[in-house]
């Protein structure tokens, strides 16, 4: 297990010592930090049920106030829906059998339980993606209109991370992926991309995605996510919203947590 950082390790930026004590003031409860190398993404937060002590934020390392972008980051997503019980994704045991049975028949030439694995790996990535992204967008929003001192390392993750996504859209890759997994995938991914070039003033980051045909799907994601300027969405109304555009509404199920 990687060992806790101490809040006092080093110095935050003003944002995200903010974003954590509002998450703590909200809930009542402290938040853990800890680093670790070998998490599959940048970031991430497990907010603390009822009987839990703690929220446990845990990041995989970075340098140039990075981290700092991604704490308020984090914060943010777990305030969405504010301090009191939501429902939350849960995944769909028959959905995560389905792919995984695409995946053994692309993969036939891989021992049964890597394919199942691959399988499980590419369901619950998807998931994942589906329950971050669209909520993502207005958190990302609000980053920049909010928090000047994250607006170089917002721009250098969101950056970055467009550009090492783009790695799906070369040639052959389809291929390795069952199709509704892929397309999914490919216009959450496309979403994004168009969204950070509009945030950052760099529309080029969404070109790759738009010459492929899927700028017009992504922009109905976008506009899912960030509403009409009144009313913001909550995540449930954009996840479901995504899923449907997606094709993928039954593959997940909502359960009521306790906060």
């Amino acid at each position: 297990m990687p060992e806790p950082a101490q809040r006092s390790d080093r110095e935050f930026l003003p944002s995200a010592n903010q974003a954590l004590a509002n998450l703590e003031q909200a809930t009542g409860k402290p938040v853990l930090i800890q680093e670790d190398q070998d998490l599959k993404v940048l970031a991430t937060i497990h907010r603390a049920g009822a009987e839990e002590s703690c929220h446990l934020l845990r990041l995989k390392g970075s340098s140039d106030h990075i981290s700092d972008y991604l704490i308020t980051f984090e914060c943010r997503m777990a305030l969405r829906d504010g301090p009191e019980p939501k429902a939350v994704v849960r995944e769909k045991r028959e959905a995560r059998e389905r792919v995984i049975s695409e995946v053994e028949k692309l993969h036939r030439q891989l021992p049964l339980a890597k394919a199942r694995d691959l399988g499980k790996f590419l369901y619950n990535g998807l998931i994942v993606q589906l329950r971050s992204t669209g909520p993502g967008l207005l958190v990302d929003r609000w980053i920049r209109e909010h928090c000047p001192d994250l607006r170089e390392a917002q721009a250098r993750s969101i950056e970055t991370q467009i550009t090492e996504n783009l790695g799906v859209l070369q040639a052959g890759t389809r291929t390795n992926f069952p199709a509704r997994v892929y397309n999914a995938s490919v216009a959450m991914n496309a979403a994004y991309a168009v969204f950070g070039g509009d945030l950052l003033g760099k529309p080029h980051l969404g070109v790759p995605y738009v010459s492929q045909g899927h700028g017009e799907l992504a922009r109905r994601l976008i506009a899912t996510a960030l509403g009409d300027g009144e009313t913001t969405p909550a995540d449930r109304q954009i996840i479901d919203a995504w899923s449907a555009e997606l094709g993928i509404s039954s593959w997940y199920d909502w359960i009521e947590r306790t906060a």
